[in-house]
């Protein structure tokens, strides 16, 4: 079966990263905070670029002149080159405005939108091929729940075993979605993506989601714990 080309993305990475502030210092945004030795950005940009991806639009805020300086125009990673664009939020506008603000610089039918946070190997042809085949206007990348607190289980009024955060049945966005170039402006001016657009998907049907089973890394790098957790666990592409 053929898949369905995807080869532009938006990557939101406007972000302060005020529980990263330890990490950061307030000296650089949030996605140049290294793991492995290696902006969380610069991971990014190589996964694209192995899935397939030959552009993407930054759409930053926070510290842009760091991001511009490190990235330049076109980025080299061991499975190629990728060319940049930058929108730049002069403001803060949500998720949702940024995408909205950054989208006039989208020039293909569709676009891959992730959280510039996001540190993963997933292979996206499963994801390319559903939202394909169900022919909706935008499809969700989901992941299962880690529980952010470890699980006492008991039986009898007794403690029979401890279970440090262990994965949880619950679904969560894993911020990476596939949307049709037509949604982006009915994305709202200023706000969430996941108050407004998402919502308004939802309910008319046309927001598919793929949770892969595979094995596969995926972190949101969130909190000073979880940069130290990725740093621990993450072996590269």
């Amino acid at each position: 079966m053929e898949i369905m080309a995807v080869k532009e993305a938006l990557i939101l990475v406007g972000g302060k990263g005020t529980r990263l502030r330890s990490i950061t210092n307030d000296s650089i945004p949030k996605t140049l905070a290294k793991i492995q030795n290696r902006p969380i950005l610069e991971w990014e940009l190589e996964w694209l670029v192995r899935e397939g991806f030959r552009h993407a639009i930054l759409a930053t805020g926070h510290l842009s002149e760091k991001i511009q300086m490190a990235f330049g125009k076109e980025f080299e990673t061991q499975f190629g080159s990728i060319s940049l664009d930058y929108s730049i939020e002069r403001e803060k506008l949500g998720s949702g405005g940024a995408v909205r603000l950054a989208s006039e610089l989208v020039t293909e039918q569709r676009v891959l939108v992730m959280n510039g946070d996001v540190l993963t190997d997933i292979n996206l042809k499963p994801m390319k091929a559903i939202h394909k085949n169900l022919g909706k206007l935008a499809t969700m990348l989901g992941v299962n729940m880690v529980s952010p607190y470890g699980i006492v289980h008991s039986e009898n009024g007794l403690i029979t075993k401890f279970e440090e955060k262990p994965v949880l049945d619950y679904i969560i966005h894993g911020g990476i979605d596939i949307i049709e170039k037509d949604v982006l402006e009915r994305f709202p001016k200023k706000g969430q993506m996941e108050d407004t657009i998402f919502v308004e998907l939802v309910e008319q049907g046309d927001f598919a989601i793929y949770t892969p089973k595979n094995h596969f890394f995926w972190m949101s790098i969130d909190t000073h714990k979880d940069f130290q957790t990725a740093n621990e666990k993450w072996s590269g592409l």
